[in-house]
């Protein structure tokens, strides 16, 4: 399941806006990059993976997954953000289970979700 296209970052400009002026939360899987937007109607979201991670089979397959867990949470997060994911090398390991509770930990630590 993607996500649309009015939830995805797609400007380069904002990558780095949201890396410079935003904040990031560190986990053993990924990297949750965030920058409060109030301006804006809904959250976007935005997925990058180094080749250090592996060949273009494993990010892309990371890109799907982190997509389908912000697809299924994007409804719960609060205040609209442009959220960044960044996976670490242990995440091409990772199952979905492991991937989506660690994402969750991560956007709860900064806040996005209603419930936090």
């Amino acid at each position: 399941m993607a996500l649309p296209r009015v939830q995805r970052i797609r400007r380069t400009a904002e990558y780095v806006r949201v890396r410079s002026e935003g904040r990031s939360w560190s986990g053993r899987l990924l990297i949750l990059a965030t920058l409060r937007l109030p301006e804006e109607k809904a959250s976007r979201f935005g997925f990058t993976t180094s080749r250090k991670l592996g060949n273009a089979v494993t990010r892309n397959r990371l890109r799907r997954r982190f997509s389908a867990i912000v697809a299924e949470l994007a409804g719960e997060i609060g205040v609209p953000h442009l959220v960044v994911t960044i996976p670490r090398h242990g995440a091409a390991k990772a199952d979905h289970a492991e991937l989506k509770e660690e994402w969750l930990k991560l956007a709860r630590r900064a806040r996005l979700m209603r419930d936090s």
